[in-house]
């Protein structure tokens, strides 16, 4: 019999969660459709949805039906009778009051009209080129994560208070050390690639029609899992996936006419988050345990679908003669190999989530630098454009020709999401990991790909990683599904023996 105390907190969270999931609804909706002039009424919503979950979360009745089931003080659960699942999702309760009671309702107002209106703002930027217009609202939001990061508290940095929004436990220290582990490697094998002669890539540039490029993404994402019943794809200038409940996810991509990969990346990419949340157990929703364990495992799973699953042969063993079939103009007269290739090419790319596995993690670094820079003040907003174009020269040996393909090109500042970008490198650190237990556990997965099955993945990653929620912090997750703490050493090996392999090094 379910525990009445415990009910009673879930039914209060379960509130929260559905006005975070009206929230969401609004989000994709300025991202999809709104018009430009609703804006200003959107930014007013959003205000007042978040002001509803904060006080959701804060109210004297939640904080009542907590403290009877755990100490707030010391973290200690009063009712030993309870499930381990359930004292895991005390614990997340727990952390979550904590960081919101840090946060006085006025500012969580302030922070979603700031970040709702600098979004507006910076997808007119973006398509105009124009960061001076868009500067006065990144000040602002820098201004206000700086001021967040003080309300939550830190011992060593004020960056640390917001990676922990998204990665639980996670330091600035230790990421920055990571970063460091990473750079030799990697700039290592691009040198060696580079002395390489460049795969034939011009096939991919042809024109592709809009309307064929969607139903195809359409098409993966259904071998993939995916049913109108529970998901939709849309377009919006930066793709995404929304998780409003396991039983609507919405997901948007991005089509360019004359680069066909940007959209079949893109649906893999959203299709892996996506399959994350839908098989988030329902029966949980409301609660940490109907919820994803971090953003760094999130992330891992739209990795492992997009790099290393979505962009090997096996995958596209079976997805290319499909391809090719829908676009015979295109591609009749390309081999497979040459696909292949020709979609892993390593080039130092101006736009990040265009950008190939290799270099992809340099990017991440030129975000992570600036970041920290940004919240210790050392870098004012206004010298964001100077500052982004030297660390892409030092890190990629490119300069962007425009803001628009520099540092107006990710929406994350927007959203007031600083401290996020590391958790895309911890997620292909987890990726790679992740990955190299699948393979034990299938030896033959690339005969599995290589006839379009992919259901082996989708139930093994939803037994190992999706069903558990936040049941388990990121580090013991990864611990328990691999048997080994996070390392680097996996994905870079994946990223060795793949491209030593395709370059001939």
């Amino acid at each position: 019999m379910e525990n009445a105390s415990y009910t009673k907190l879930l039914n209060l969270s379960t509130r929260a969660s559905l006005y975070s999931g009206i929230g969401m609804i609004l989000e994709w909706d300025l991202e999809t459709y709104m018009p430009k002039k609703g804006g200003e009424n959107r930014a007013s919503q959003v205000e007042l949805i978040a002001s509803l979950i904060h006080k959701e979360k804060t109210s004297p009745e939640f904080v009542s039906a907590l403290e009877s089931l755990v100490d707030l003080e010391t973290g200690e659960i009063r009712d030993s009778t309870l499930s381990d699942e359930h004292k895991a999702a005390l614990r997340e309760w727990r952390r979550d009051y904590i960081h919101e009671a840090k946060l006085p309702t006025e500012f969580v107002e302030k922070f979603a009209k700031v970040t709702s209106l600098a979004c507006h703002a910076w997808k007119d930027a973006k398509e105009e080129n124009d960061f001076k217009a868009y500067l006065p609202h990144l000040e602002k939001v820098v201004d206000l994560c700086r001021k967040k990061a003080d309300f939550l508290g830190y011992e060593e940095h004020p960056y640390d208070a917001l990676v922990d929004c998204f990665e639980p436990n996670m330091r600035t220290k230790v990421l920055a050390a990571l970063f460091e582990r990473l750079k030799i490697p990697l700039t290592s094998l691009i040198k060696k690639i580079e002395t390489k002669k460049e795969p034939e890539s011009g096939f991919l540039r042809e024109d592709y029609p809009h309307d064929k490029q969607i139903r195809f993404g359409k098409k993966i994402l259904t071998a993939m899992g995916f049913d109108k019943s529970f998901s939709r794809l849309d377009e919006s200038a930066h793709p995404m996936c929304i998780p409003i409940h396991p039983d609507d996810t919405r997901m948007t991509t991005r089509v360019y006419p004359n680069n066909v990969l940007i959209n079949l990346l893109s649906c893999i990419h959203e299709g892996g988050h996506g399959l994350y949340h839908s098989n988030l157990p329902s029966e949980h929703f409301g609660s940490p345990l109907g919820e994803a364990a971090s953003l760094g495992i999130d992330e891992s799973q739209s990795r492992l679908w997009e790099t290393i699953l979505g962009r090997s042969l096996p995958f596209w063993q079976h997805f290319f003669p499909l391809l090719q079939k829908e676009f015979p103009e295109q591609l009749a007269e390309v081999q497979l190999q040459e696909f292949y290739q020709g979609m892993n090419t390593v080039r130092p790319s101006m736009i990040r989530t265009d950008s190939d596995e290799v270099t992809y993690n340099l990017h991440i670094m030129v975000r992570f630098e600036m970041e920290k820079a940004l919240i210790e003040g050392k870098l004012k907003v206004e010298k964001i454009p100077e500052a982004w174009n030297e660390k892409m020269r030092e890190y990629l040996g490119i300069t962007p020709k425009a803001d628009s393909e520099g540092c107006l090109q990710d929406i994350h500042w927007s959203l007031g999401a600083i401290g996020y970008f590391p958790t895309y490198t911890l997620g292909n650190l987890y990726a790679g990991q992740i990955f190299e237990t699948l393979k034990d556990n299938f030896p033959d997965w690339k005969e599995n790909l290589a006839k379009g099955e992919l259901s082996f993945i989708r139930d093994w990653t939803k037994r190992e990683i999706h069903q558990h929620g936040r049941r388990y912090l990121p580090d013991e997750l990864c611990k328990r599904v691999t048997g080994k703490p996070l390392s680097e050493k996996p994905f870079i090996d994946y990223l060795e023996k793949k491209y030593t392999a395709l370059y001939h090094l």
